[in-house]
């Protein structure tokens, strides 16, 4: 789960306490929920090659649900390209083709270091929901056979802002 605040003022009272002046904003902050549908997350996404007649390529998708409190506008951003290295032969690494999220597979834009705009459906109240998906494809390492089977692992982090 990731939780992103904005500092927006809905209201600002001074009050005095014995003589000594006191301000007191209250803030109506945006929040970020960022979960699998249902709550909670992943902790662990299995590549398949499985998909298609080349058998090099691995992948998978997961869906994600993006919920903001009073906003509809987002960001994702991938933190650290993701390496997929094997588990006791760290030579062997996966080539990532892609990171892409969206609302569809039609619609899946490749993440990278530098964020991507995304929009919720307008608010219901005072959150706005989206149903997207991440999207995960690598090239198995180069070899024979034999000598690249193992498992495989690596890490994803990707960052969800608020977009102010």
């Amino acid at each position: 789960m990731v939780l992103l605040f904005w500092n927006g003022v809905i209201g600002a009272a001074t009050i005095p306490l014995g003589g000594i002046p006191l301000n007191i904003t209250l803030t109506n902050l945006p929040q970020i929920t960022v979960e699998k549908p249902g709550g909670g997350w992943y902790n662990q996404l299995t590549l398949s090659n499985s998909a298609g007649s080349d058998i090099t390529r691995y992948q998978a998708q997961a869906p994600i649900q993006v919920k903001i409190r009073n906003e509809r506008h987002f960001m994702v951003s991938l933190v650290n390209p993701l390496v997929l290295s094997h588990a006791t032969n760290t030579s062997l690494t996966f080539s990532t083709e892609q990171v892409g999220f969206g609302s569809s597979t039609t619609t899946l834009q490749a993440l990278s270091a530098t964020p991507m705009n995304f929009s919720n459906s307008a608010l219901v109240g005072d959150t706005s929901i989206g149903n997207y998906l991440l999207s995960v494809s690598a090239r198995q390492p180069t070899g024979e056979w034999g000598n690249i089977s193992g498992n495989y692992q690596g890490q994803l982090v990707l960052l969800f802002e608020v977009k102010v």
